[in-house]
């Protein structure tokens, strides 16, 4: 019996038949273009998965604030004393996930996690809400607590000892607040690109996916030297 000719699919479901040298232009245009799109509240959300002090794995969904493909690492912001946070201190790698099911592209990322320094903490916070800014302050992040209103509470003795009127600044979101300075123990993470995994969907069930790896070499508290990326096509 003679085999029937295989289904085509179109050049914006498969990556280029000659893998690029490097995946994180492809990224950088598909997390762009996520944007552009506007077709859900949060283009920029990834699944952060970490290593407890424990040895046991947790996920949470995080937001990517910046990619820098030229150095080789993203950012994200939170609480350094939240869960994550003693995970990424007792284990600094992380495993990261981009899925977009409007375009039916994913972007799986994994790699070594560093602090980011002040002066870029410093510069992001001051760009968030007033609301954000003083829940940064309020939240005692993945520890237990009694009942709402102390959080609430928290949040109206952080709002007075930075002199913010709660009605009319954060209620109304005006204000810019500069009198509210980043806690000392919420900033940025930096994770490197160790390896990177590009998915992209078909309408035939003929998914398209390749892996990049490359070494890592630290060299400074904040960035690592790179050898250069290997690729290798996957079966979907």
């Amino acid at each position: 019996m003679t085999a029937k000719n295989p289904p085509s699919l179109t050049p914006d479901q498969m990556l280029p038949a000659d893998l690029p040298a490097d995946p994180l232009p492809i990224f950088r245009d598909w997390f762009d273009e996520a944007h552009r799109r506007a077709q859900q509240p949060n283009p920029n959300a990834m699944s952060l998965a970490t290593v407890d002090p424990d040895g046991l794995p947790s996920a949470r969904i995080v937001l990517c604030k910046d990619i820098d493909i030229e150095h080789g690492f993203l950012t994200f912001h939170t609480n350094r004393q939240s869960r994550k946070g003693r995970a990424l201190e007792a284990h600094p790698h992380a495993a990261l996930i981009f899925h977009w099911d409007h375009m039916d592209r994913q972007i799986r990322v994994e790699g070594p996690v560093v602090v980011a320094p002040d002066i870029e903490s410093d510069a992001y916070f001051r760009t968030r809400s007033i609301k954000s800014r003083l829940g940064a302050w309020a939240s005692h992040q993945s520890e237990p607590l009694d009942k709402r209103s102390t959080l609430v509470t928290n949040f109206a003795k952080a709002a007075a000892k930075y002199g913010i009127d709660v009605a009319k600044e954060v209620v109304a979101g005006k204000g810019e607040g500069r009198g509210v300075p980043r806690p000392p123990h919420w900033g940025g993470y930096r994770v490197w690109f160790r390896s990177v995994e590009l998915w992209m969907g078909s309408t035939i069930r003929l998914h398209d996916r390749a892996r990049w790896d490359r070494d890592l070499t630290q060299a400074d508290d904040y960035s690592f030297t790179a050898t250069p990326w290997h690729s290798t096509r996957l079966y979907p």
